[in-house]
């Protein structure tokens, strides 16, 4: 595995993950990013992390994330959280690139063993099957992406997804699969699959709960053997069945499910995933509809970034506000947008126009990253409308420092002779050296009942009053608790 691997086994880390595991389950986890893709971003990851009670080590470099994390004793609630944590950290991957960046995953459990002697050879063993995991998984995540893009036009029309499923929960794609008892025999399953040539799964139900899997492939294989009808054919389907099937409660979201079907062993990779609803049996999904879903998601994310700056869009930028509003915690969204732009794509042709649009989100993104200690979002809502998002508590400054940069750049734009007035939107001339940036900024304190919406309207005040001073300039509303 190289060096990247050696990296991982340093005995401090042993000794502190070793030490937590003495007081319960612990988890590892370990994300790797291929050499060619983005690196992890270290001011996001800091902001994913605070706070978190679950979260007992991290270690961080380029390509590599290493954490230890408290988990429920539960094997199946572990698996679950770990599912989740790495749909939230490839969701932060995507955020910092603004593309799908294919990821590594692998994670290992590691069990409480008070006071054992054993403990840190035990979490050895448990860091380097995580690692290896993750190395298998990232070989494997752009080939099983092509791989789906390539038959995707090959499912059936009663297999068709809807296009909402995006973001929505594994409960959207269930379907009925029978069901048999633990004390049907073996020929019974055989006989229910020579009837339905088109049933692949089994489901071995009990009182309404889900005791294992029988597939079509697998039982053929055991009765094909030698001596396997004699063998098999009388037992019952509970000493032959997959017993450790993968599970899913109904209100887990489909990436997170599918992160778990792909990090399965290749005997049960296209096994089709048990869904429960309060542990009692729905029904199923198969891997083909659950990776085509998995593949419409990541294609989704990418239609949300912008194309010309690879800044996220519309959606991105509402749950991003929404989540802020609902942590009650203070920031401050600035409003973006150039003056006279229209004159100057007129004047200077549109492919100038676009480099004027990416140097100023360059401009918007630098200022926002100076602050390594402050949470910040960049995003563009569309044409020289941007949208940023920060819990810096001076937003006179930074809106400063946005102007500033700006006009620090924006006259290379006009070449040798820059212009000494500009058109407005109805053909009058207006005084003024070039292009202009007005900023509206609300800052918010976290008391008062806010939306997107309604962040959107305080904003419309403050960007009345930018653009109606000369030049650059920027007006601040406060949405405080008080009118």
């Amino acid at each position: 595995m190289g060096k990247w691997m050696n990296s991982l086994l340093d005995q401090d880390v042993v000794r502190i993950i070793s030490e937590g595991a003495r007081k319960g389950a612990i988890g590892v986890l370990i994300g790797r990013l291929s050499p060619e893709g983005a690196s992890w971003s270290k001011k996001q990851l800091k902001t994913w992390s605070e706070g978190r009670s679950d979260l007992l080590w991290a270690s961080i470099s380029d390509r590599l994330l290493l954490l230890a994390l408290r988990l429920p004793e539960d094997k199946q609630r572990s698996e679950d959280r770990l599912a989740q944590i790495e749909l939230q950290l490839g969701q932060v991957v995507r955020e910092h690139t603004g593309a799908y960046v294919p990821i590594g995953f692998g994670s290992s459990l590691v069990r409480t063993h008070p006071q054992n002697r054993y403990t840190e050879q035990q979490l050895f063993e448990t860091i380097l099957d995580a690692a290896m995991l993750a190395h298998k998984s990232l070989n494997a995540d752009a080939v099983k992406v092509a791989k789906l893009e390539g038959s995707a036009g090959e499912a059936h029309a009663d297999e068709a997804l809807d296009p909402e499923t995006a973001g929505m929960a594994i409960r959207r794609l269930v379907s009925a699969l029978p069901t048999m008892a633990p004390n049907m025999r073996v020929s019974a399953a055989a006989e229910w699959f020579e009837a339905q040539p088109d049933c692949h799964s089994i489901v071995v139900e009990s009182n309404g709960t889900p005791q294992g899997l029988i597939t079509r492939e697998r039982l053929n294989g055991m009765l094909a053997s030698k001596f396997g009808v004699p063998l098999y054919w009388n037992r019952t389907i509970d000493k032959i069945m997959v017993a450790n099937p993968l599970v899913a409660d109904a209100s887990a979201q489909v990436e997170a499910v599918a992160r778990r079907a792909m990090n399965r062993p290749d005997s049960q990779l296209y096994d089709a995933v048990i869904v429960t609803e309060g542990s009692r049996y729905l029904g199923g999904v198969t891997v083909k509809v659950l990776l085509e879903s998995f593949a419409s998601l990541q294609a989704e994310a990418a239609r949300r970034v912008n194309p010309l700056t690879g800044l996220p869009g519309g959606d991105s930028i509402r749950r991003e506000i929404e989540a802020l509003v609902k942590s009650k915690k203070p920031f401050s969204v600035y409003y973006a947008d150039l003056d006279y732009f229209k004159w100057f794509n007129d004047s200077y042709g549109y492919s100038a126009g676009d480099d004027m649009i990416k140097f100023t989100a360059s401009v918007l993104g630098s200022v926002l990253e100076e602050s390594e200690e402050a949470y910040s979002f960049l995003g563009h809502i569309g044409g020289d409308d941007f949208i940023a998002i920060s819990d810096r508590t001076d937003p006179d400054s930074c809106c400063r420092s946005f102007i500033e940069r700006f006009h620090e750049g924006v006259e290379a734009f006009y070449g040798s002779a820059p212009p000494a007035s500009v058109l407005n939107r109805h053909g009058g001339t207006v005084e003024q050296q070039g292009v202009s940036l007005s900023i509206a900024v609300v800052r918010w304190d976290g008391t008062r009942a806010a939306s997107h919406e309604q962040l959107s309207q305080w904003a419309a005040k403050g960007k009345k009053i930018a653009k109606n001073r000369p030049g650059s300039s920027y007006a601040i509303y406060e949405a405080s608790s008080e009118e």
